[in-house]
């Protein structure tokens, strides 16, 4: 048994079943192998009844004593009830059969039963339908053990799934080539790779499982090394145009903008520059806090691009990013007699087949584009720089298939999310990194905390800065509409609709995701030409400028992560306005809150992002997956940072 062979060939493993695994992404053996416990319960002991306590899970054993069946009347669901018996004490017992009998339970069978003990209405202790196991011969259940806990789909049963891995695990005929050189496994001493699945799938103990968890860690952090270092060894072999004679459009270009260049944006465009003029393909990464003036660097990028006589594409995830990039870029760069256009997705398709002519052609200096430039028919004449802003957006196959369509093109990636510096070099260990930290000429966003019970004082407070000074102020909700037929306050429609009956005159504009690009362009412009309220989820989050706006009230706050409330807050205050924070949630989220005091407390990007990462994890922090990414099965930073760095060590002196 091979971990390339199909799931299917186990057995149990029918059509059925084998569509539920395929949505886990589970089809070939080795894939269910590292479909990984997220935690154990600990079933290895059972307890005497008389020791139960509600809300705690436990296995006991006993007789059935008083076994009845019924058939509910309403839904036809057969239902068991009985108690049992360990010679000393019992409990009550219900179980739910749907259509089936509970054959061969009756009076004086010996269970097995693992739940969870609660109290019931008439105020007496009993089981509700915990997993149970018919004793005969002495026979004990195969969960007697620690059992694992896998993520799960459908209507997978996770007893199911947990037995199908469990015999795949243990099994003799298992074959597996083992990715970890013995030397590695041997400096550690760590389990071999057919041991290490039998010690997390079906461990003896805590200790084993952690063992094996370490194994498979470093494993994750081994093999994304040996994939950067291949990157970097074909980038290094690979050549790309210099791009050292467009320093004089460089000048020109920064020389007409209307400000002067922050110290941290020369720093990053020195930078960038000095890969730029190379002959091999840069691969950067620009990481700056909220309002640092990425924008500002990345033009300057592709000036000089432009300036050596090639094109620059700059790639962007959403439609409002593209028109603010694409008025950037056309504002400063049309009077160099630089040509800018814009590709997006809902574009006729003349005037699509058109521009896409032009660009083939050469005419088109500057492209700025959202996903449509990753369609079919983009060509380049002479493709000399990509930017992908906000680079989290997307994935590696994505920015790939450009790069590979346009061999020694130089990269550069922008993001406003800020990395903590472990966790760069997990994933962008083969990409150059240039931080922004400083916010050029800008003050610190007040930022504060309220309880919902006071937003009839927020409004007061809101339509008083409307009316009197003509502020425009975002207010994001966690929820578009009401959930499940359940009303939420919190929700856009009815956060809106609460807004204009509180304040008339007020001018309200919604925006969600759920709207098209057009509508939510539409809802941009006229919330920029005119003071009011912005009433939307968290689609603002990233590359909104409406220098008017300088008030941010975000609702349920402490559902948010740190970096995505910084990230939020970050959309007010770039004008020369004061900007102003207002986080809201109920009382007994909001008291003694960390993240929430963290928050008011800094304004720095790159620290609160380490805060973040130490509070939530790297899971939470990264959020999302993003399809072919380096994703890691186990690893998680900063807990396996050990295993990172020793990975690393290990691969570079190999």
């Amino acid at each position: 048994m091979k971990l390339s062979d199909p799931v299917t060939r186990l057995n149990g493993v029918g059509p059925r079943r084998g569509g539920l695994l395929e949505a886990l992404g589970v089809t070939t053996i080795g894939d269910l192998l590292y479909h990984l416990p997220v935690r154990y319960e600990d079933r290895r002991h059972y307890a005497w009844i008389a020791s139960l306590e509600p809300g705690v899970p436990v296995v006991i054993k006993g007789d059935i004593c008083k076994f009845t069946t019924r058939v509910t009347k309403k839904r036809g669901v057969t239902l068991a009830t009985f108690e049992l018996f360990d010679g000393f004490s019992s409990v009550k017992v219900v179980l739910f059969g749907g259509t089936r009998s509970f054959w061969p339970l009756d009076d004086g069978k010996t269970l097995f039963l693992y739940g969870t003990p609660s109290i019931s209405e008439k105020n007496f202790l009993e089981m509700i339908s915990p997993e149970y196991f018919v004793s005969a011969l002495g026979a004990v259940p195969p969960w007697l053990r620690l059992w694992p806990i896998y993520p799960t789909a459908g209507g997978l049963s996770r007893s199911w799934l947990a037995n199908l891995i469990h015999s795949c695990a243990s099994s003799s005929e298992l074959a597996a080539d083992d990715p970890l050189p013995s030397d590695i496994l041997g400096k550690y001493s760590f389990p071999s790779l057919t041991e290490a699945f039998k010690g997390i799938h079906a461990p003896d103990s805590f200790e084993e499982a952690e063992r094996s968890r370490d194994r498979f860690a470093y494993q994750d952090f081994y093999e994304n090394e040996l994939m950067i270092a291949e990157r970097e060894h074909k980038r290094g072999l690979s050549r790309a145009p210099s791009l050292a004679s467009g320093a004089d459009m460089r000048d020109r270009y920064i020389s007409g903008l209307p400000f002067e260049l922050c110290e941290s944006q020369r720093i990053a465009v020195s930078e960038i520059e000095r890969d730029l003029d190379a002959e091999v393909p840069m691969s950067r990464i620009l990481i700056g806090d909220v309002g640092s003036g990425k924008t500002a660097v990345a033009a300057s990028a592709a000036a000089r691009c432009v300036g050596a006589g090639y094109q620059a594409a700059i790639l962007v995830p959403t439609t409002i990013l593209a028109d603010q990039f694409f008025a950037f870029c056309d504002t400063y760069f049309s009077p160099l007699g630089v040509k800018v256009e814009k590709l997006s997705g809902g574009m006729s398709r003349g005037a699509k087949d058109d521009l896409l002519w032009r660009l083939r052609d050469g005419e088109i200096d500057v492209i700025v584009g959202t996903h449509a430039m990753l369609g079919e028919g983009v060509v380049f004449k002479s493709l000399g720089l990509l930017v992908i802003d906000e680079q989290q957006r997307f994935g590696v196959f994505q920015r790939e298939k450009i790069l590979s369509e346009n061999r020694g093109a130089h990269l550069l990636m922008t993001t406003a999310t800020p990395i903590p510096r472990t966790m760069r070099m997990a994933i962008y260990g083969d990409v150059a990194c240039t931080e922004m930290a400083s916010r050029p000429d800008k003050g610190r966003i007040i930022t504060r905390v309220m309880s919902d019970n006071h937003t009839d004082e927020l409004y007061k407070f809101l339509a008083g800065k409307i009316h009197r000074e003509g502020e425009r102020c975002y207010w994001v909700c966690p929820l578009i509409g009401d959930e499940d037929g359940v009303a939420d306050d919190s929700s856009v429609a009815n956060r809106s609709r609460d807004i204009k009956r509180a304040m008339r005159g007020v001018a309200v504009e919604v925006m969600t995701g759920a709207m098209s690009s057009a509508e939510k362009s539409a809802v941009m412009e006229r919330f920029s030409a005119s003071p009011g309220i912005l009433v939307s989820t968290t689609v603002i989050e990233v590359g909104i400028d409406v220098r008017g706006a300088n008030i941010m009230i975000i609702e349920a706050a402490s559902s948010y992560g740190l970096s995505q409330l910084h990230q939020m807050r970050g959309r007010v205050g770039r004008g020369t306005k004061q900007g102003v924070c207002i986080l809201l949630d109920s009382a007994r989220n909001i008291g003694g809150n960390r993240r929430l005091t963290v928050l008011m407390e800094c304004d720095d990007g790159f620290k609160i992002a380490e805060e973040d990462l130490m509070l939530r994890g790297a899971g939470e922090y990264l959020g999302t997956r993003q399809h072919g990414d380096e994703n890691f099965r186990v690893a998680e930073l900063p807990r396996d940072e050990r295993w990172f760095l020793s990975a690393r060590n290990d691969v570079k002196s190999a």
